[in-house]
């Protein structure tokens, strides 16, 4: 009887380790995976306020909590990889904090913010924007290592926010942008001004590099970021009139073709049945030219005209490319846009530009082979 009450035992022990042993497994397996980060992060943000992205990483179901008036977040909730829109007002009191709390199921965490005070602004990125490290945002390439190139970031304040209007690669001894990046999303999606033809230098680029009215004899002034592209507000229209951001374009190609593809862009990037946030970037190749201006500067004029765009709509992101040839001879009523796409790997093959390295890599590895023109009506 001892012996059959010790065999029993044994055999209840077995079975509980056993238990706890397939608990265990269970529990490991069901952990979720939650990571995040606040791009660009200048450590502490601002008193100008402005647009940030908070890039989540899970595995699962997540939240994001926050009960402030100062900020808001543009999703509370959603699943897996995503970045999330942070719109922080400007401070014109004391220093101020938020904790924002990020959970899934089974993991709490809180991402800790803090914004300077008035007098105590910390504008990041060699202190001329007041939004941190513009370069670490989705629509902005990966930089040149080259001495040649210079980053250049355009903001301004609109309805008590800090915007990037849009930023640049400029090279230098070619006196051209050798990209131009901006988003659409809500703020800067209206279109509330009118052309202002406000022609200037780009008071960031020093003189000797500047290209000048004269670069352009014989060709369009053409713009890299529409003129139309900018019309939330006035500022951010004459912006666009720099003439970093002006390329030179034969004026048939410049009015009737390149126009069309604009048209597309900005139809997407207006309507927020189809994005809540559309990456953009534009540029002409500065290795592939026709030829170069009759003035001294010899500024290239480029043998094909490219766009790059990645749409985030319902936790969905899509990426489309555009490669166009730069001729004079177009049927311009015999231009369909769509013939035209090809899929980001295809033009990253083309220009040697790594575009939106700034996404996370599964994200980004994703919209870039793929080209489902579906997902793009309109075209």
């Amino acid at each position: 009887m001892q012996s059959a009450v010790k065999s029993y035992f044994k055999i209840l022990s077995c079975l509980l380790v056993g238990s706890c042993m397939l608990l265990a497994c269970s529990n490991n397996d069901s952990t979720s995976e939650l990571t995040f980060e606040l791009v660009p992060n200048p450590g502490e943000i601002p008193s100008s306020g402005g647009e940030y992205e908070l890039h989540i990483k899970s595995n699962t179901a997540w939240t994001v909590e926050e009960d402030l008036n100062w900020l808001s977040v543009s999703t509370p909730y959603g699943e897996g990889d995503a970045i999330v829109r942070v719109d922080i007002s400007v401070n014109k009191d004391e220093k101020r904090n938020a904790h924002i709390k990020i959970s899934t199921s089974d993991k709490v965490d809180y991402l800790h913010i803090v914004q300077s005070s008035d007098d105590n602004t910390n504008n990041g990125n060699g202190g001329n924007t007041g939004l941190g490290d513009i370069s670490k945002r989705i629509e902005i390439p990966e930089l040149s290592s080259d001495n040649d190139a210079m980053f250049v970031a355009h903001t301004l304040e609109h309805e008590s926010k800090k915007i990037a209007n849009f930023s640049l690669e400029y090279v230098k001894s070619q006196r051209h942008a050798r990209w131009v990046a901006f988003t659409y999303y809500n703020e800067t999606a209206g279109n509330n001004v009118g052309r202002t033809d406000a022609w200037a230098d780009d008071p960031q680029i020093p003189d000797e590099y500047r290209s000048v009215r004269q670069d352009f004899y014989g060709f369009d002034r053409g713009h890299i970021v529409a003129s139309s592209d900018r019309v939330y507000c006035e500022e951010a229209n004459r912006q666009t009139f720099y003439y970093s951001n002006m390329t030179p374009m034969y004026g048939n190609f410049n009015r009737y073709i390149w126009t069309k593809f604009e048209g597309a862009v900005r139809d997407w990037g207006r309507s927020t049945s189809f994005r809540d946030t559309l990456y953009v970037v534009k540029g002409g190749t500065l290795d592939k030219v026709i030829e170069y201006t009759t003035s001294d500067t010899h500024v290239p004029v480029p043998k094909y005209y490219y766009m790059a765009l990645v749409n985030y709509k319902n936790k969905k992101y899509s990426g489309l490319a555009f490669w166009i040839e730069h001729r004079d001879n177009y049927n311009s009523g015999s231009i369909k846009v769509d013939e035209y796409a090809i899929s980001i790997d295809e033009l990253e093959a083309k220009t040697g530009i790594n575009f939106f390295h700034n996404l996370p890599d599964n994200i980004e590895d994703d919209v870039e082979a793929h080209l489902i023109k579906s997902d793009w009506g309109g075209m």
